[in-house]
This record gives structure tokens, sequence and C-alpha cells, in this order.
């Protein structure tokens, strides 16, 4: 099995083909595309062979393609299959594979990390006592290259549950992959035997994780730890947490909470210059909404975060036209 899939599209498929090929070649997959012509051209029956996964598109109609998983039989079914359809196939019901159904907004990128997951589970790689280290230093190379589809293949196979390393690595895979509840999984295992820097990495990740999946309490809880263990982006997380939950749950509506705690991140010297990039770009826009909405004091604030001298100054001069005609009524009332 070598290190590539094989995806088979017919001509009217050709755009989402090249769309889905251009997502697994920023994950470094690398994609062989072909048209489906014949149900028995030889270089693709060849090329399956080898692969280390079969994608069949099959979008714009129902076609047959039982030679192409008769090959696979053949390849001792090294190969795994995944069938991407629109509309069920008749010939879905006389074999057994993955199945992925596109419906209407189902975006690229979503059916690119699901194809990569169920490869991932399904890759052959021999692994026993004799190879397990050349394995794991093979994993860990293709780790650190960002090649974390293939990493991930391997990670699993020499997976123990002592070895914290392959544990918080096979994590981060699956996040990356968007797999949240498998990541959210080998993190929690990771948690009880990691030191107090790793700690707040972990939990980071666990309340990151959580907000992606809207397990709001929870994503507080870890966040919240994150940040006592002096995680340097936990902070900002916590913000995004309070500022976008609400549409989930009208309970967590801490709007005003959010963006004092950008705020913090800005005065803080902890967190993550990329933290204190996103916190500023999030109170310029607020602050900006305020302003047009006549809310000056808070803009005023936000403004003075940022470090935004003139605006400040824009907002000093409206509050202080606002006093000017405030006193200038009471004035007039009191002369009636």
């Amino acid at each position: 099995m070598e290190k590539y899939v094989t995806l088979v599209y017919l001509p009217e498929d050709e755009e989402i083909a090249n769309q889905l090929a251009d997502e697994f070649a920023e994950k470094h997959v690398d994609v062989h595309l072909f048209e489906k012509h014949d149900l028995k051209q030889k270089e693709i029956l060849y090329d399956i062979k080898k692969s280390a996964c079969l994608i069949i598109l099959h979008i714009s109609e129902d076609f047959d393609y039982r030679y192409y998983l008769r090959e696979i039989v053949r390849a001792d079914n090294r190969c795994q299959t995944v069938a991407a359809f629109l509309q069920k196939s008749t010939y879905q019901n006389k074999y057994t594979y993955n199945e992925i159904e596109i419906k209407e907004g189902y975006p690229i990128e979503a059916l690119c990390n699901d194809i990569c997951c169920i490869m991932v589970g399904g890759f052959d790689a021999r692994v026993n006592a004799f190879n397990r280290g050349r394995k794991r230093k093979e994993a860990f190379n293709d780790y650190n290259n960002g090649n974390y589809v293939w990493s991930l293949c391997l990670l699993l196979k020499v997976f123990k549950m002592n070895d914290l390393q392959v544990k918080e690595k096979i994590a981060t895979a699956y996040s990356t992959l968007m797999d949240s509840d498998k990541a959210i999984n080998y993190y929690s295992i990771c948690l009880p035997g990691a030191n107090s820097g790793s700690q707040a990495e972990i939990c980071n990740n666990l309340g990151y994780l959580y907000t992606q999946t809207r397990n709001l309490e929870f994503a507080e809880k870890y966040l919240k730890l994150a940040i006592e263990n002096g995680s340097p982006d936990a902070l900002y997380n916590l913000g995004f947490l309070y500022e976008t939950s609400w549409a989930y749950d009208s309970k967590m509506r801490r709007t005003r909470e959010a963006f004092d705690i950008y705020c913090q991140v800005l005065e803080s010297k902890t967190t993550s210059e990329n933290s204190k990039a996103l916190a500023k770009e999030k109170l310029q826009e607020q602050a900006d909404k305020l302003l047009l909405r006549r809310n000056y004091a808070v803009a005023m604030t936000y403004y003075k975060a940022i470090g935004n001298g003139p605006k400040v100054a824009e907002c000093l001069r409206n509050i202080k036209m606002l006093r000017e005609a405030y006193e200038a009524r009471k004035r007039q009332q009191a002369g009636k």
C-alpha cells in the first residue's frame, strides 16, 4: 500500500473532483484522478491495487463499479473504499463499503475530512514488536512535516496507553481533521498524565473543541483551567466563547464580558501575539459599530485598549457635544 488515494469520477463531476483533490493536496495527500469511461480501465485497476483509498464520486448519475470493488478484493482488501453520492446507487445494496451522502450545502472541506478519517481507520500498516520503534519515528516525521493524515495512520497502529507523546499527536491530528469527538477522547486520556505546561495546552484545546461541538459548560470549564495553568491562548478563546455562545444557548449571553476579556488579552503579558492580534481586530470591529450607534463611552474604552488615539479624540468630542447639548436643554427648560 502506497501513500496516495485513487479518485474516480464521472465527466460531469470533474469540477467537484478537482476541488476535492485540492483539499487533499492541502493535507499533503497525493490524489490520482481518473475520469471514468470504461468499467475495465486497466490503468485504474492497477492504480487501485497500490492505493490507500479508492474514492468513487457518483453525483451526476448512477453507475456500476463492481469491477473496481472486485479488484480491491483481489488486492487482499487493503484499500479502503468510499462512495460519495447525491442519490443512492442501485449497486450500493450489494457491496459493503463506506458511504457519504452529499446533501445540499455539504462543503467540500467537510467531505475531504470525512474521507480522511475513514481512510485513517482502515489503513493497513503491519506493526509488530520488531518494527514498532521505526514506525513510530516515521509517524513523528510525518507529523512534524504537517502530514497529519499519514501520521495518524501510523500513530494509531503504534499507540500504547503509556505513550503520552503518541496520544497528544493523535489528538492534535484528529483536531486538524475536524473530528472533534475523537480529538476530545484522546486529549481527555492525555490530561491526567501530562505536566503543568502540557495540561495548560490540553485544557485550552479541549475548551476550543467543546466550543466547536457546542458543549458550552465543558468549554468554559476547561478554558478557565487553561487560564489558571498559564495557557497563552485560553483567555482569548474564553472571550470568543462568551461572544458567540449566545447563538446556541441564550443563558450564555455575555457579549459585553467577552469584549472586556479581549481588553484583558491586550493588557496581559502572557497571552500570545496571535491572540492579541485577533482580540485587537475584534475590539476594532465592535468599537466601530458602537461609534455608529452613538455609544461613545464604551466605544472610547475599546479604542483606548487598542491604542487608536484619533478615534478616542473623536469619541471625546462627541461626548462633549452631547453634554453641552444636554446642559443647554436644561437651561432652556429652567428659563421657561
